[in-house]
C-alpha cells in the first residue's frame, strides 16, 4: 500500500476549550471567533449579538442540535457550546434516566461519573464531526477551586479547574487543541500593618499550564495576554474560517524596508563587540535560517540582537529548553517573537546590561 508523505504546517478547523469565573466575559470572548453560532445549554447569551440554537430540553436534542450545525453550510465556521458544565448536566440526567437511577450518586463507588464520562464522549465524538466537515469547536466552561494534592508532594494547595467531573474534565483537557483560563489579574501587597490588600482586576487569559491552573495551547501564544482586541484577535487567527481555509487574517507588518539575507548577515555584529569567530559563527547561522525567520532576523539585526543572545533569553524566560537552536523554532513561536519585539527587546537588554555589570566587578578569587 502506497503513502503520501506531506511536509509543513497546514490550517485545520481548532478545538478550543475557554473557561473561567462567571461574569468574566468568556462567551463575549467566544463570540468573536470566525463566524460563530451557539448551543445555548444554560440559556445564558442573551446579552450577546450573535447567532444561536437552544437551549436544548435534553441530552439527546443537544446532540442533534450538533449534528445540524455540522452539516450547515458555509455561513457557519464555529460551533459554540456553551456552557461544558451545563452540558454535563443534561448527559448525567439521560443516564439515570436510562438507567432508572434517582442520581449520579446512585450507583455508588463513583460508577455512575465512569458511566456518565462514556457518554459525553458522545458529544466529543459529534463536535469531531463537525470539525471533519470544516467548522471550528468552541466549549466554553465554568471555572471552581478544588484542593489538590501531589502524590509526591505533603500538604496541598488550592488551584482552579474545569467546573466538570474529574473524568469528564481530563476527557475535554486532553480533547482540546488549545485551553484557556480567563482570570483576573491581582496584585496582593501588604500595608505598614502587615494587612494585605488586593488591587488591580485587569482580564487576561492564561495560555500556559501552571499549578495553580490549566491552560495549553499549540499556537505559540504568550503565557499570560490581556482579554482585550489585540488578544482577541491573537486567538482567532488561529481559528479557520468556512470549509477549514485560513481566515482573511490583516498582514503582518514587516520593518520597512524589509532587508534581504545579504543585509542580514551584514547586520549580524550586535553594539558589543565580538570575536571573529564569533562574528563568522553568527552569520553563518543567519544565512542558514529559514525564509521563515525572515522578518524576526530583521528586528534583532536593527536592534543588533545576535541570536545566542535571543536564546539565552527565551531559555532564561522558560520559553524554550536550553540547547534548542533558533533554526529548530516553530514558526508559530518565531512570529509570536516578531508580533511581540517591543517587549521582547527590553528583556534582551536587561540581561545584556546585567552581564556587562557583571564583567565590569573586580573579582576577589
Amino acid at each position: 500500500m502506497g503513502f503520501t508523505i506531506t511536509e509543513g504546517t497546514r490550517e485545520r478547523p481548532q478545538r478550543l476549550l475557554i473557561y473561567g469565573p462567571e461574569g468574566i466575559g468568556k462567551s463575549t470572548l467566544a463570540s468573536q471567533m470566525p463566524d460563530p453560532v451557539f448551543i445555548d445549554v444554560e440559556d445564558g447569551t442573551g446579552h450577546i449579538m450573535t447567532r444561536r440554537v437552544g437551549p436544548p430540553k435534553d441530552w439527546d436534542e443537544l446532540l442533534e442540535m450538533v449534528a445540524f450545525l455540522a452539516g450547515t453550510g458555509p455561513e457557519v465556521s464555529t460551533i459554540v457550546v456553551d456552557t461544558a458544565d451545563a452540558a454535563e448536566q443534561l448527559c448525567q440526567r439521560a443516564v439515570c434516566k436510562r438507567a432508572k437511577k434517582d442520581n449520579i450518586e446512585a450507583w455508588g463507588y463513583g460508577k455512575g461519573y465512569v458511566i456518565a464520562k462514556d457518554e459525553y464522549k458522545r458529544l466529543l465524538d459529534a463536535l469531531d464531526l463537525a470539525i471533519a466537515t470544516g467548522k471550528n469547536v468552541v466549549l466554553v466552561a465554568h471555572s471552581t477551586m478544588r484542593k489538590f494534592e501531589r502524590p509526591d508532594e505533603s500538604g496541598a494547595y488550592d488551584r482552579f479547574e474545569l467546573k466538570l467531573n474529574k473524568h469528564v474534565s481530563a476527557l475535554v483537557k486532553e480533547w482540546a487543541d488549545a485551553v484557556l483560563f480567563v482570570d483576573w489579574e491581582v496584585f496582593v501587597s501588604v500595608d505598614d500593618n502587615g494587612k494585605a490588600r488586593a488591587s488591580g482586576g485587569k482580564r487576561i487569559v492564561r495560555c500556559e499550564h501552571s499549578p495553580v491552573w490549566d491552560a495549553k495551547n499549540r499556537w505559540g501564544l504568550p503565557a499570560k495576554m490581556p482579554l482585550d482586541a489585540d488578544g482577541i484577535r491573537a486567538i482567532s487567527s488561529h481559528m479557520t474560517c468556512a470549509g477549514g481555509a485560513a481566515c482573511d487574517r490583516e498582514p503582518e507588518t514587516e520593518p520597512d524596508p524589509a532587508p534581504s539575507r545579504d543585509e542580514l548577515v551584514d547586520a549580524a555584529r550586535p553594539a558589543a563587540d565580538m570575536s571573529l569567530d564569533e562574528l563568522a559563527e553568527e552569520r553563518e547561522r543567519r544565512a542558514a535560517m529559514p525564509p521563515g525567520a525572515k522578518r524576526l532576523l530583521g528586528l534583532m539585526a536593527s536592534d543588533h540582537v545576535t541570536i545566542s543572545e535571543l536564546e539565552s533569553v527565551m531559555v532564561m524566560r522558560g520559553k524554550r529548553e536550553a540547547g534548542h537552536r533558533m533554526e529548530d523554532w516553530e514558526q508559530p513561536f518565531i512570529d509570536w517573537l516578531a508580533g511581540q519585539w517591543p517587549a521582547v527587546l527590553p528583556l534582551v537588554r536587561e540581561v545584556r546590561d546585567a552581564r556587562m555589570v557583571a564583567s565590569a566587578v573586580d573579582c576577589p578569587f
